[in-house]
């Protein structure tokens, strides 16, 4: 499984730019976080312009960091 590389306090940029598809280099992806019983997480990623879909896994911080950009 891949790795996030981004850190909490990121730029959303950089945020975006470390979930956007590897194949393509799309930044049109949908994706969907599963927090874990003790805060990290994985985030599955589906592109909308080539269809690679793949899953990464999420720190604490990464985690949460997604989860308030989506709320």
């Amino acid at each position: 499984m891949e790795l996030a590389s981004f850190r909490g306090d990121d730029d959303p940029r950089l945020v975006a730019a470390a979930i956007a598809c590897r194949m393509c280099l799309s930044g049109e992806v949908d994706w969907s976080l599963d927090v874990g019983e003790w805060g990290d997480g994985t985030v599955t990623t589906r592109c909308r312009a080539c269809g690679d879909a793949r899953a990464v896994s999420l720190n604490w911080e990464q985690a949460l960091r997604l989860s308030l950009q989506r709320a």
